[in-house]
Parts: C-alpha cells; sequence; structure tokens
C-alpha cells in the first residue's frame, strides 16, 4: 500500500484529461455537423436555382446560409470558423444523361418526341460545395504554439477539416407552368400532333367548301379548324 499511495490520483488526472479531449472534440464535431447541414442546404439551393435560372449568384449563398444568427460557429478563442474566402462553390451542366437513361430510350421515334415535347435532358444541374472549417487563423496559431496551452487544445486549435456536399438535378422533365402551356407545347409537336393535324384540317376545309353553301340556309356556325387549344384545361 505504500508504494501504490498517490497512484489514484495519477490514474484520476489521466481519466478527467481523457474526459475533458472527448467533450472538447464532441463539441467540435457538433459544429461541423452543423456546418455540414447549412452546406448541404446551401448546395440544394444552388442546384434549384441553376436548374432555373441557368446559374448561380454567389453572393446569394453565403449570405442565406452562413452568416446570421443562425451561422453562430466559433472556435475556442470566439472567432468565426467558417468565413468567405474558405467557401468553395461550383457549378455546371455539362454532364448529359445517357441516352438509355432518357424517356424512351434510344428509340428514334422517342427521340424525337422527347426533343419536340422537351423531355430531352440537356444537361444536369450540378453543384458543389467545399469549406475549409478551421478552428484558427495561421496568427493564431502562432500565438498558439507560443503561448501556454495544452497539447489537446494546440490539436483542435490547428485542425482543419474539408466538408463537402454535392446536388445534381435532372432538369426539363416536361413540366409545364399550367395545362395551356402543356396544351401549346403539345401542340407544337410536329410528330404527335401538326403532321397529321394538317392533313386533317387540309381535307376539313375542303368539306367546309363544297357543305357550308349547302347548309347556309339554316345558319349553321362555320366549323374550327383548331382542334386541340379549346380542350386546355378540359383534360388530363
Amino acid at each position: 500500500m505504500k508504494h501504490q499511495q498517490g497512484q489514484a490520483l495519477t490514474e484520476g488526472l489521466i481519466v478527467l484529461l481523457c474526459v475533458l479531449t472527448f467533450f472538447a472534440a464532441a463539441t467540435w464535431l457538433g459544429r461541423l455537423q452543423d456546418v455540414a447541414l447549412y452546406e448541404q442546404h446551401a448546395s440544394r439551393f444552388g442546384a434549384f436555382e441553376l436548374a432555373r435560372a441557368g446559374n448561380i449568384d454567389n453572393a446569394k449563398l453565403s449570405p442565406r446560409f452562413f452568416q446570421g444568427l443562425h451561422a453562430g460557429w466559433r472556435n475556442r478563442r470566439g472567432n468565426a470558423l467558417v468565413v468567405d474566402d474558405r467557401i468553395q462553390v461550383t457549378y455546371n451542366r455539362q454532364v448529359l444523361l445517357d441516352p438509355n437513361s432518357q424517356p424512351g430510350a434510344v428509340d428514334s421515334n422517342a427521340t424525337i418526341l422527347r426533343k419536340e415535347w422537351e423531355l430531352q435532358d440537356r444537361g444536369i444541374a450540378n453543384v458543389s460545395l467545399r469549406i475549409r472549417a478551421q478552428a484558427t487563423t495561421p496568427s493564431e496559431q502562432t500565438r498558439t504554439r507560443t503561448g501556454r496551452t495544452g497539447q489537446a487544445q494546440d490539436f483542435f486549435d490547428s485542425l482543419a477539416v474539408s466538408l463537402r456536399r454535392h446536388t445534381a438535378i435532372l432538369v426539363d422533365a416536361g413540366h409545364a407552368i399550367d395545362a395551356r402551356s402543356a396544351h401549346e407545347r403539345a401542340a407544337r409537336s410536329n410528330t404527335a400532333w401538326q403532321q397529321v393535324a394538317r392533313a386533317s384540317y387540309a381535307a376539313g376545309k375542303k368539306i367546309a367548301a363544297a357543305a357550308m353553301p349547302v347548309d347556309a340556309p339554316w345558319g349553321r356556325a362555320a366549323p374550327v379548324f383548331d382542334w386541340f387549344m379549346p380542350w386546355a384545361g378540359k383534360k388530363p
């Protein structure tokens, strides 16, 4: 027992150091997870903006997601954990969907129809964000190394992590803003409507030219040669 005096105190100090390190790591990890969550939201917002407008205004992303009361990520010295010059946004629509994954695959008629109906994917909207979250600035790291701080604190002060989030959206799936817009798009299709409609209209006009003089005494209305647009909004 005489040779074991002070052992419990030493073990307690070691356990206390491990517990403090665990709490420091949990706090640091929680901040990173919160930053990554808003980074994911930013990538989704950017992807929808790219799909809608064709480009991304980087000035909108940082104030919306990485500034303000919700973005209270601070390092151990109370400075911002995420700054604008550490946020990298990349986006493009150069990647095309494989032809076999397009509606109708590689069938020649389906290829024509999906182009006329605007179902053809013209480039996947890809948005990627990369954030380098670092506990301290270089000047603070220098003061930390020269100051009297613990090794665990030095580790977290010098730790730099790259967080990456990515969102991809398929664009031009044939959606329309209203029933009339959908009707107009379908009516512009040469394969699905105009080609057969022109032949039918021509035959109908010939019949009307002969029949209308006969029907004139009864005051019948002239035929309407638009058999498509009047149905806008009346059928799904």
